[in-house]
Formats: C-alpha cells, structure tokens, sequence
C-alpha cells in the first residue's frame, strides 16, 4: 500500500495533537544544544497549550499537521503575511517552523512540504518564502539545495542554549 503524505491545516481543535508531536519530535532533535540536555525552556515556549492557543487568535499564523496512514509525523507553522528586508507582508510568507519525528527524516516528506509551501504562497500571489535556520542543523544544507539562499545572521538569547548553538541564519526562496 503506497500512502500518502497529507498536511491537514489545523483548527483548535488540534491543539492537543500539536502539543503531542511537537513535545515528541523537538527533544528527539534538540536536547544536545541545551544545558543539562533540557529543552523545557524552548518548548514551554512554543509547543503549550497555551503557547498553540495563542497562536491561534491570529489570522496570520497557519498550522498544519503532516500526516501519513492516520500517524501525525510532524508540522507546518506558516505566518502568511510577514515582511522580510525589502519584501512587504504582501510579498512574503514565512515558514516559520517545520518540524519532523526523527523516523520521518530521509523520507522526501521534507521536500513535500516545502513544494506544498510553495504551492500555498503561490495560491496567496506571494514572491518569497523566508525561513529562519541554525547555522548548525543538519536541514541547512537541505534549505541550499533546494534554492534558499542566506541573507543575514543573528544569534539567539535563549537561557540555557549552549554556546555554540545561537547562531541562525535568515534564508529566502524566490518563488
């Protein structure tokens, strides 16, 4: 049986579902770049309940959950209207995270959702997608070859981020 990967755009009535996957995939990828291998700071931060909720009292924040045979395998987290350097709101979108299960990773699911990203922002007449990415995941590499290119640098302030792990880098797609 061949499946097939569905992004399912989600209500808040997926918020208990996007708390499970994302309290499941973000240590299985991140707990080495914090101190004493605790990532409670960045998930407390991002992946609540409350922090979903929040999130979904804005008309420009979109999730989507990435499914395959009924399993949730990771997620999509879109802000439709977000302006970049010289690119208005009405330009460019920002995929402001996508999140994997480890199990799910070399599987071509990654470059499913960017082609679904990029179908998304052409339905909204958009002529960038912008992403931001630590200049130490493996996914920088990915993000280059499918054409993103790096526009700037920052670093993040996270309490207990290990140094070594707080430099990002702001890339952009021309679509």
């Amino acid at each position: 049986m061949n499946s097939e990967i569905i992004f399912k755009k989600c209500s808040k009535g997926d918020i208990n579902d996007l708390v499970a996957i994302s309290q499941q995939f973000y240590p299985e990828h991140y707990t080495h770049i914090w101190k004493n291998d605790d990532p409670s700071y960045y998930i407390n931060l991002s992946f609540t309940e409350k922090a979903f909720t929040k999130d979904f009292t804005s008309s420009n924040i979109i999730y989507f959950l990435v499914e395959k045979d009924t399993k949730n395998l990771g997620l999509l987290k879109i802000r439709q209207h977000q302006e970049i350097m010289e690119h208005t709101k009405i330009e460019a979108l920002q995929l402001e995270k996508i999140y994997l299960l480890k199990e799910s990773i070399g599987l071509g699911i990654g470059k499913k959702g960017i082609d679904f990203i990029k179908n998304f922002a052409i339905h909204l007449n958009k002529k960038i997608i912008w992403l931001d990415v630590m200049t130490t995941s493996p996914a920088l590499t990915f993000y280059k070859k499918i054409g993103f290119k790096t526009v700037s640098f920052y670093e993040l302030e996270y309490p207990g981020l290990k140094d070594g792990y707080r430099e990002m880098q702001r890339m952009i797609l021309f679509i």
